[in-house]
C-alpha cells in the first residue's frame, strides 16, 4: 500500500512541472505577444486586465461555492488583492514600455530583479534580514543589468528601457509582497476569486491612468482579438498554472522554473522577431539568471 502511494505522489509533483513549464511559456508568450501588438503601453495594460476578468469569473464563481467565504476572503485579503492590482497595473505599464523599448527577451529578463527586492522588502516591513549572499549578489545582476542593457555597445543601449524594466519588477516584487501577507491563514483560500479582483483593479487604474493622460488607445477590428488572447494567454493560462503547479511543488522549485519565462522570451524574439542578442546581452541574461537563481536557492535553503 505504501509502495503504490509513493508513485502516486511522484505523479502529482510532476504535473506541477509540467503545468509550471506550460505557465511559464505562456508568460513569456505573452511578452511576444504584447511586441506583436505593438500598442500604447498602459492601454495595453488595461485591456489585458480588464478583458482577462470575465474570463476568470467562471472559475471565481465555481470557487466560491466551495470554499468558506468568510475564512477565505477576510477584510484584509479582499483590500490587499485591490492594492495587489495598483502594483500589478505598474508593473504591466512599465513591462510594456520595457518591452516596445528594449525586446520581449530582455524586458523578461530584467523584471527577474524581483527576487532580489522581496527579501529587501521583508527586511524593511519585518525586520528579517536578508541573507549575507545577497552583497555579492546584487553587485553580480546589476552588472548584469548593465551588460543586457548594451552598456559596452553605445548604439543599443536604452536607458528608458532598462530602467522601465526595472520599475516592472519593483511592481511585481510589490505586489507578490502584498499578496503573500494578505493571504488568509486558511487551507482552503479563494486564488481565483482574489486574482480576477487583482485583474478589476488593475485594469480600472490603468484604464484611469490612461484616460487621465491621453493615451487610451482602443482596439479596433482584428485588434480586439489580439488583446483577448493576450488576456486569455497571459491572465488565465498563466496564472491558472502557476496556482495550481504551486500547490504541488516546492516555493524553490516554482521560482526557480518562472526564472525559464527570459529564456523563452528570448527563443520567441528569436524565432518571431530576429531579435537576436549580442554576446554581450546574452551574458547579461546568464548573470542576471544565475544570480536570481542562486539567491531563491539560498533563500529557501535559509527559511
Amino acid at each position: 500500500m505504501n509502495s503504490a502511494a509513493r508513485p502516486s505522489a511522484s505523479s502529482y509533483a510532476s504535473q506541477g512541472v509540467i503545468l509550471m513549464l506550460v505557465g511559464t511559456l505562456a508568460l513569456a508568450g505573452s511578452a511576444a505577444m504584447i511586441s506583436a501588438i505593438d500598442a500604447e503601453p498602459i492601454s495595453t495594460a488595461a485591456w489585458r486586465c480588464l478583458l482577462a476578468v470575465p474570463m476568470l469569473l467562471p472559475f471565481a464563481l465555481w470557487e466560491l461555492g466551495r470554499v468558506e467565504r468568510s475564512a477565505a476572503l477576510p477584510r484584509a485579503t479582499l483590500v490587499g488583492a485591490v492594492v495587489a492590482g495598483v502594483a500589478i497595473g505598474v508593473d504591466y505599464s512599465f513591462y510594456n514600455t520595457s518591452i516596445l523599448l528594449i525586446g520581449a527577451g530582455i524586458a523578461t529578463v530584467l523584471i527577474n530583479i524581483q527576487l532580489v527586492i522581496l527579501p529587501l522588502i521583508a527586511w524593511m516591513v519585518e525586520g528579517v534580514r536578508p541573507m549575507p549572499a545577497l552583497a555579492w549578489i546584487v553587485p553580480l545582476m546589476l552588472l548584469g543589468v548593465a551588460l543586457t542593457a548594451g552598456a559596452f555597445d553605445a548604439g543599443s543601449l536604452n536607458l528608458t528601457g532598462v530602467l522601465a524594466g526595472l520599475a516592472a519588477g519593483t511592481g511585481y516584487a510589490l505586489y507578490l509582497a502584498i499578496i503573500r501577507r494578505t493571504a488568509p491563514p486558511t487551507l482552503r483560500p479563494a486564488p481565483f476569486t482574489v486574482l480576477a479582483i487583482v485583474c478589476l483593479s488593475a485594469g480600472l487604474v490603468t484604464l484611469v491612468a490612461a484616460l487621465a493622460s491621453g493615451r487610451l488607445t482602443v482596439p479596433q477590428g482584428t485588434g480586439w482579438l489580439w488583446f483577448l488572447a493576450l488576456a486569455f494567454v497571459g491572465q488565465v493560462v498563466t496564472y491558472l498554472c502557476f496556482n495550481i503547479a504551486m500547490t504541488r511543488v516546492s516555493e524553490t522549485t516554482s521560482s526557480t522554473l518562472m526564472l525559464l519565462s527570459a529564456v523563452f522570451a528570448l527563443g520567441f524574439g528569436v524565432v518571431l522577431f530576429d531579435q537576436v542578442p549580442t554576446l554581450w546581452q546574452l551574458l547579461g541574461c546568464a548573470m542576471i539568471i544565475a544570480g536570481a537563481w542562486f539567491a531563491s536557492v539560498r533563500s529557501a535553503r535559509r527559511g
